[in-house]
């Protein structure tokens, strides 16, 4: 009977050693299993260079060389513009506003400088070399290029490339911007109302008055 019941015990061994073998070769041979690393997410976590803080380190860092008046700055970290006292250093993903009878200005060495005037917001959308972004969301901005990198600016349904010293200027009662360029070149690219693309060339002593409400442009 003792027999017996070693040779069940055996038994019951040996199919539970079969089954983990077979089980530990069938994980082993799967290619579509994944294993979990702690340690290998910690490290993918330490690599990464992403930052909410600081921008690219290979982006240009903007100075402000005046400021009048009331300024507010709001930073990349930041959910609302705060009054700012003192110059700072403007990295892309942060937002400047003027208040009234106050004025900015802000340069990128070796490529471009910004003239702010009063009521005037401009978000600082990239400053990476190959390509530096604003965006013009009230007021009136002179965009002055200084150096060889492209310089772009949105304001509203216009997207435009500067190459010379422009002048921006959004109309606070009407549907209206206005683009003058005071030296150099630009091309302004939009759609019109039935959604097809448009490209505009602007050269010194020109003017192009787009009304966003329509999509029309007129050069002058």
């Amino acid at each position: 009977m003792k027999s017996f019941k070693y040779i069940l015990l055996f038994l019951a061994f040996f199919v539970i050693a079969v089954i983990i073998s077979f089980s530990f070769f069938k994980i082993k041979n799967n290619k579509d299993v994944v294993v979990f690393s702690p340690i290998a997410e910690t490290t993918t976590q330490k690599t990464s260079s992403f930052s909410l803080e600081n921008a690219p380190t290979e982006s240009l860092k903007g100075k402000i060389t005046t400021m009048e008046g009331e300024i507010n700055w709001q930073g990349r970290i930041a959910t609302e513009p705060a009054k700012l006292s003192s110059p700072v250093a403007i990295q892309q993903g942060e937002k400047l506003i003027t208040g009234e009878k106050s004025n900015l200005s802000l340069v990128f060495p070796d490529a471009c400088l910004v003239e702010f005037s009063e009521k005037t917001e401009v978000d600082v959308i990239q400053t990476l070399p190959a390509n530096i972004v604003f965006s013009q969301i009230s007021g009136t901005g002179e965009y002055i290029k200084m150096g060889s990198y492209p310089v772009s600016i949105r304001i509203v349904n216009l997207l435009v490339e500067e190459d010379g010293d422009m002048v921006v200027f959004i109309d606070p009662e009407e549907p209206i911007v206005t683009l003058t360029i005071k030296s150099g070149k630009a091309i302004v690219a939009y759609n019109d109302s039935d959604f097809i693309s448009r490209e505009v060339a602007l050269v010194d002593g020109q003017t192009f008055i787009f009304n966003y409400d329509t999509r029309i442009g007129d050069l002058k």
